[in-house]
C-alpha cells in the first residue's frame, strides 16, 4: 500500500514539475488576469451594459477562461505522452496504467483549484482598485456560491474531457466536443426542457446538470430543470466518478 502511495506521489510531482516548467502554464494565468481586467474596464466604460456588481459576483467571467484552459489541458495531457513517447517510459518503470491516469487527473484538479483561487483573489483586487463596487454580505455569499457551482460544472466537463482524451488520439476532437457540451446547456436549453417535461427521468442527464450555476442564481430554473439544488451536488460527483472510471478503463486497455 505504501509503495503504491509513494509511486502515485512521485507521478504527481512529475506532472507538477513538467507543467510548472512550461511557459504556457503561467501564460494562461496571466491571460486569465488580463481577461478579468478587460471585463472590469468594460464595466467602467459601458456601465449600462456591463454591471460592476454582476461582474464581481461572476468573478469577472474568469470561469469562462478557466474552463477553456482545463479542457485544453485535459485533452492534451495524454496526447503529449504519446507524442514524445514518454508513455512507454512511464509504463516500463513499473507504474500501473491506473496510477498514470489518475496522477494526471489529480494534477489537473490541483491546477483547477489554483486557477479558481487566482480568480477569487483577483476579483477582490480588481474591485478594490478599479470598479470599487459596494459589496454586501449577500453579494459575498452569491460570489462564493457561484464559484462552488462553477467548480462543480467545470469538473463535469473536465471529467468528460478525460474520457474523450482516452478514446481519441486527436486533442482537437476532444476539445471541440467538450466545448460544444459546455455551451449546449444554454444553446439547446428550450429543447432539452421540453424533453425533460415529457419524461422526468431525463432530468438527471449530464447536460441538465450544467444548469447548476443558473439555478443557484435564479431559483425559478427549478421549474424547468425539475431538479432541487441538492440533486446537482449528488449527481455531478456521480457523473464525474463514472466518466473517470470509464476513461481509466479505456486508457488501461489501450496501453496494454
Amino acid at each position: 500500500m505504501r509503495s503504491r502511495r509513494v509511486k502515485m506521489l512521485y507521478l504527481i510531482k512529475q506532472e507538477m514539475f513538467k507543467n510548472y516548467h512550461k511557459k504556457s502554464t503561467f501564460i494562461s494565468m496571466i491571460i486569465q488576469v488580463l481577461f478579468m481586467l478587460s471585463m472590469a474596464i468594460l464595466s467602467l466604460k459601458y456601465s449600462n451594459v456591463f454591471k460592476g456588481k454582476s461582474l464581481f459576483i461572476e468573478n469577472y467571467n474568469a470561469t469562462l477562461w478557466i474552463v477553456f484552459v482545463l479542457i485544453f489541458m485535459a485533452s492534451n495531457i495524454f496526447l503529449n505522452e504519446y507524442k514524445y513517447g514518454t508513455i512507454k517510459l512511464l509504463i516500463s518503470k513499473e507504474f500501473s496504467r491506473t496510477q498514470i491516469y489518475f496522477s494526471k487527473v489529480i494534477f489537473v484538479f490541483i491546477q483547477s483549484v489554483v486557477l479558481y483561487l487566482l480568480a477569487i483573489i483577483m476579483t477582490f483586487i480588481i474591485n478594490f482598485v478599479f470598479t470599487r463596487v459596494a459589496i454586501t454580505s449577500a453579494d459575498m455569499k452569491s460570489l462564493f456560491t457561484n464559484i462552488v457551482c462553477e467548480f462543480f460544472s467545470t469538473w463535469l466537463i473536465v471529467s468528460l474531457c478525460f474520457l474523450l482524451a482516452s478514446i481519441f488520439r486527436s486533442s482537437g476532437l476532444s476539445i471541440t466536443i467538450s466545448i460544444i457540451l459546455y455551451f449546449s446547456a444554454s444553446i439547446a436549453s428550450n429543447l432539452m426542457f421540453m424533453v425533460i417535461a415529457s419524461n422526468k427521468l431525463l432530468r438527471f442527464n449530464p447536460i441538465n446538470m450544467l444548469n447548476i450555476t443558473n439555478q443557484s442564481g435564479d431559483s425559478s430554473y427549478s421549474h424547468l430543470t425539475l431538479l432541487p439544488m441538492y440533486a446537482y451536488f449528488i449527481g455531478i460527483p456521480i457523473y464525474v466518478f463514472i466518466f473517470m472510471l470509464i476513461g481509466n478503463y479505456i486508457f488501461v486497455q489501450r496501453n496494454k
